[in-house]
């Protein structure tokens, strides 16, 4: 459940509301003045964006959607420099707030749409901390708000943002969860709701939320529906302008390097605002210097470097190190600094995502990977597939022993996967999944959770079944929460293709 919503986190990042006029002691309006201030917090311009929400709250004092706009520069805060200590000190802004929205016109669709989505920003923030119980109960909170609201206010079409991501995550989650929750929806509704949103958004140009709907849209293409390639082309399409919002930098930057396209991703993230009137984004350069990992380019180095020593937050810091030293292996074959940089690996940062839990992992073990199948696996991650293919050829005699062969084969089924060769692709799963189905790595896990992927795409969807439920089974120590993750919603596509058959 909580992996499950913090993968939500950043697409309700790019939720924000506007209101129509009503009349009475709380109003909701998208004045001109608020729209100026929505645009400057969804920019992380927030210095410009205190200001005008100064002049709203002065000029404007019964306009309740300014505290909802407000709510934003705490969340965007929270969510991206993960300062715990600022999380208790600004926490009680939610209920002062909600109160606030309290006192508005209860007959407008904006009314429960403003408490739903102040609650979904504070649960997703406290899923940053580690938070459980709390975050699950505004979920649910916000989720019937939302449904009460649609049914309601069924011409009011903001109702399926958020509504859309969490009916599409809803078969992920534990039956328990489900049921004692009672949250119902799918995948493929999701899907439609967002889908029919977007296209709102495209024939109405006074329709304010059209980057944070294709950033769900794509969103749920790409980790739900595992349509990858129509998740850049809806991105690509909605000519979204990210040279001047580092939230959408961040998202175009991620969906086009996941299928393949490096170089491209790392334009995107070179012409990224920057400057002092924006909040620091300092995960943005760990991307960029990811990204040149992968091309195990030098300047890697630099671009890590500078989000290890300015970001103050939870998460990633231990994959910093860990790629840090993968650069000191990879390209330079350097084993001391590799050494020196796990060390710091085990002392620094916390293990909450898979990312850190995995490099955690790998400094415990003090096992120095293998240089070519580190490199294979550096130049796949970029989608250098060629190059990564000709490497491991080259190299394939050195691999004897067990572990190295499993990775060997799992790294050669990615690869040839990516090439195309899809019979290719399985035998070499296959063979991971026999020899390393009771490892702890996540190569077996994910090879079944890929076989299960191929099937689905040929309409096998029979086999594909019992692939997904066989990823199930394995269970790693690296990655399990989202390799899981992603073979559940696997089985609820084929549960509905094979109903429509």
């Amino acid at each position: 459940m909580g992996k499950t919503l913090l993968i939500a986190a950043q697409i309700w990042a790019f939720v924000l509301l506007c209101c129509h006029t009503v009349s009475g002691q709380g109003y909701f309006e998208m004045t001109t003045d608020v729209i100026a201030a929505y645009e400057s917090v969804s920019r992380l311009r927030m210095d410009e964006a205190k200001l005008k929400i100064a002049e709203v709250k002065t000029n404007e004092p019964d306009n309740l959607l300014i505290h909802l706009v407000e709510n934003y520069i705490d969340f965007f805060n929270l969510f991206i420099n993960e300062d715990e200590g600022i999380y208790d000190r600004i926490k009680e802004n939610k209920n002062k707030r909600l109160d606030l929205i309290k006192n508005g016109d209860k007959t407008s669709p904006y009314y429960l749409f403003s408490i739903a989505e102040i609650n979904l920003q504070w649960a997703t923030a406290g899923l940053k901390f580690g938070e459980r119980l709390g975050p699950m109960r505004q979920v649910y909170g916000a989720y019937n708000m939302l449904k009460e609201n649609q049914a309601n206010h069924p011409n009011f079409v903001a109702n399926k943002k958020s509504l859309s991501i969490i009916h599409a995550l809803s078969e992920s989650l534990p039956g328990i969860v489900r049921t004692l929750f009672n949250v119902k929806g799918s995948i493929e509704q999701g899907t439609e709701e967002i889908a029919d949103l977007a296209k709102y958004s495209d024939e109405h140009d006074d329709f304010i939320f059209r980057e944070e709907t294709y950033a769900i849209y794509a969103y749920i293409l790409f980790y739900q529906n595992n349509e990858k390639q129509k998740a850049y082309d809806i991105l690509k399409a909605a000519n979204l302008d990210f040279t001047a919002s580092p939230l959408l930098c961040f998202l175009m930057a991620n969906i086009t390097q996941k299928t393949g396209r490096n170089d491209e991703a790392l334009d995107i993230l070179k012409a990224r605002p920057q400057g002092p009137e924006y909040m620091p984004f300092y995960y943005l350069d760990f991307m960029y210097g990811k990204y040149l990992l992968y091309k195990l380019d030098d300047g890697a180095i630099d671009h890590m470097n500078v989000f290890i020593k300015n970001f103050e937050g939870r998460h990633f810091i231990k994959e910093a190190y860990q790629k840090l030293a993968w650069y000191a292996l990879a390209a330079d074959e350097n084993i001391v600094h590799y050494k020196e940089h796990m060390a710091n690996c085990l002392s620094q940062g916390n293990t909450l995502v898979d990312e850190d839990k995995q490099a955690l992992k790998e400094a415990k073990y003090n096992d120095i990977p293998n240089i070519s199948l580190l490199q294979a696996r550096l130049l796949y991650d970029g989608g250098y597939y060629q190059k990564a293919y000709q490497k491991l050829v080259l190299q394939a005699h050195q691999y004897t022993d067990n572990k190295h062969l499993i990775e060997f084969n799992y790294r050669m089924g990615r690869i040839t996967q990516a090439l195309g060769n899809l019979t290719g692709a399985i035998d070499y799963y296959l063979q991971t999944i026999n020899r390393g189905e009771n490892e702890d790595s996540y190569f077996a896990c994910n090879s079944a959770l890929q076989i299960a992927l191929i099937f689905e795409e040929q309409q096998e969807y029979k086999k594909a079944k019992q692939l997904f439920k066989r990823c199930l089974k394995i269970e790693p120590e690296e990655y399990q929460a989202s390799l899981h993750q992603k073979a559940k919603s696997g089985l609820a596509r084929i549960k509905i293709a094979l109903q429509k058959k």
